[in-house]
């Protein structure tokens, strides 16, 4: 009963995230009437990948099966070399996301935000991508905080009055009015990462200075006091489409954030 349990289980997450190029549409209930695991199996396994492996303690090789579903999932977005994300970032992102998702922490799944740090400030670096449509929804300047670094970020930090951005995972929030006019509270939830985010008032605003005319001004886009401001325009519709408990992932390749964050490096 267990493994027939953990059979159905491993299908219904396996056919959410994961189309064969045939599109095959899976009906779960169908497998319901399944006597056993090996008639699972028949099933499964001509339409999936041999990432899947069934037996007494083992059903999956978890990174395999993960790469498999990031990989398809990515390719449905059909990102263009003007707006392009690297899967190896997409891939941290989709992880967390799901992870997340598996610990009931996200409460509007539809959308997933990311930003690469890596990238120039000069370019669109932030990324909103429709979870269940597949597409991007936006894709736009955010700046990153004036002591992280000139046009690129290079220093982060989790502390009060550092002026620095902070990396990792967040839950998203609700809109308020306040200093800087329309925000959204951000939520950190990599402990000793970005947790002090709420505290430091971490928020997403609008500002003036993330703009193009304020680049071709400067030769780089304005800093913040940490938080990931972006232009004004933007930022009322991109508030009204992340608000309510959506995931944003701040991604930098910081040796020391890969090897601590608790979410990447938990079992998927």
């Amino acid at each position: 009963m267990l493994k027939k349990t953990i059979a159905l289980l491993l299908v219904s997450i396996v056919f959410q995230s994961f189309k064969t190029a045939d599109k095959i549409a899976i009906d779960i209930e169908h497998f319901s009437v399944f006597e056993n695991i090996e008639q699972v199996k028949a099933k499964i396994l001509p339409n999936v990948t041999n990432a899947i492996t069934f037996g007494d303690s083992t059903v999956c090789n978890n990174q395999d099966l993960l790469n498999e579903i990031a990989m398809n999932k990515f390719n449905e977005f059909n990102f263009k070399k003007w707006d392009n994300l690297k899967f190896d970032v997409f891939f941290l992102a989709y992880k967390g996301y799901n992870t997340l998702l598996a610990e009931g922490i996200i409460s509007n799944s539809r959308y997933l935000s990311i930003i690469n740090y890596s990238i120039s400030a000069n370019k669109k670096r932030l990324w909103v991508l429709d979870m269940q449509k597949n597409k991007i929804a936006i894709n736009d300047l955010v700046s990153h905080g004036k002591n992280s670094g000139e046009e690129y970020a290079h220093y982060f930090s989790n502390s009060h009055e550092s002026y620095k951005s902070s990396l990792g995972f967040y839950i998203t929030g609700m809109p308020y009015q306040g200093k800087n006019d329309y925000s959204l509270r951000l939520h950190g939830v990599e402990e000793g990462i970005n947790d002090n985010a709420y505290e430091r008032g971490i928020v997403i605003h609008g500002a003036d200075y993330v703009s193009n005319k304020f680049i071709r001004a400067h030769k780089r886009l304005g800093r913040s006091q940490g938080c990931p401001a972006v232009p004004l325009k933007l930022n009322p519709w991109l508030i009204k489409t992340i608000q309510g408990g959506s995931c944003m992932f701040i991604y930098y390749p910081s040796e020391n954030y890969l090897k601590n964050s608790p979410i990447l490096n938990s079992d998927f």
